[in-house]
């Protein structure tokens, strides 16, 4: 009842890679498995993405964005109580990366400081988390940031395909999602009512855990500090399983939603999936029971930024003026797990 978005900002890294790249280096193996040029974009439908360099952190991405609005929000940060650094990424196993954040933001010791990370989902997560916190009146005002440096993972499945000789069609193919990362940072201030400026309100959310689904999507080594320069993360994907359990996952979430938040499909104005690609089409949407027509995209410029993916889509849109105010926005979030949140805002 209480809770608002005072202020969000956006960073895009800066070296931007198309898709023609990426296969241009895959080449050799296309060839030898007879893998169609334009495989990626066609299945995708992601046209390019972008990178940071290789010794950029994300707590560095992370502080950018969260320092960017907070100098948007119309208070102080004496109000903050809390930061959450919701990204799949981090910096080391320990400590967390949120408390890097708090250091470079200085932020006062009695604002709490901590990671929730949950695969691409970890950012409504943290709304959730955070937006309760404000509404029991534990703080008035909080940060969240997600903060994604994707060049490490991206760069050691490249070298796996290229330098391995046993992949076949099947390892490829469990291996293509992963170039469809891009890297980038998103955030927000959330506050209670009493002190915001702006008036972007949080009605409600609902969640899901359809955990029988754990084994479709799974990627290692999250943190970007190795001893020796041992650093090798990987990630396969089962696209179309994952794709069709997380469809009637997110059907069940939305009876839920629709109940928290007293809308009906048509009571929406605008629909933020999480930025997969074009693998959430028409019979996903049908699925669900939402109208497709309503969402709004960015993957085919941004790629999949991970947990910065959804709200990258809703800033995007919100500074480019297409939500006004009094509508109701859809926030449809998908995470490996398989989880769902979904979260409804009036703008």
């Amino acid at each position: 009842k209480h809770v608002c978005i005072e202020s969000y900002a956006l960073e895009l890294a800066p070296n931007e890679v198309s898709s023609s790249e990426i296969e241009d280096r895959l080449a050799p193996l296309y060839e030898k498995l007879h893998v169609p040029f334009g495989t990626l974009a066609r299945l995708s439908g992601i046209k390019s993405r972008h990178f940071y360099d290789r010794d950029v952190t994300p707590s560095q991405v992370a502080t950018n964005v969260a320092r960017l609005a907070l100098d948007r929000a119309g208070f102080g940060s004496e109000h903050v109580g809390a930061l959450f650094n919701c990204s799949v990424t981090r910096d080391y196993f320990e400590p967390a990366t949120a408390v890097l954040v708090h250091r470079n933001l200085g932020l006062s010791e009695d604002t709490m400081a901590m990671d929730i990370s949950n695969a691409c989902i970890g950012f409504s997560n943290g709304m959730m988390v955070l937006a309760s916190m404000i509404e029991s009146g534990v703080t008035k005002a909080g940060v969240i940031v997600s903060g994604e440096t994707l060049t490490g993972i991206t760069d050691c499945s490249m070298k796996r395909l290229v330098e391995e000789d046993h992949i076949d069609r099947e390892a490829l193919l469990k291996t293509l999602p992963t170039f469809t990362l891009g890297s980038g940072a998103a955030a927000m201030v959330l506050c209670h009512d009493s002190i915001a400026t702006k008036g972007h309100k949080i009605v409600g959310a609902a969640a899901r855990s359809a955990s029988q689904f754990n084994d479709l999507c799974k990627g290692n080594a999250d943190f970007c500090f190795f001893h020796n320069g041992d650093f090798n993360p990987l990630m396969e994907t089962d696209s179309h399983p994952l794709m069709a359990a997380a469809s009637k996952l997110g059907a069940r979430t939305w009876q839920d939603a629709s109940e928290v938040l007293g809308w009906s499909a048509a009571d929406i104005d605008h629909i933020f999936c999480h930025q997969v690609g074009r693998q959430v089409n028409e019979g996903f949407y049908k699925t669900m029971g939402l109208p497709m027509d309503k969402e709004h995209t960015v993957y085919q410029s941004y790629g999949n930024m991970v947990s910065a993916a959804m709200p990258s889509a809703l800033i995007t849109h919100a500074e480019d003026n297409v939500l006004q105010k009094g509508q109701k926005v859809l926030l449809t979030a998908f995470g490996s797990g398989l989880n769902a949140i979904f979260t409804g805002l009036i703008w």
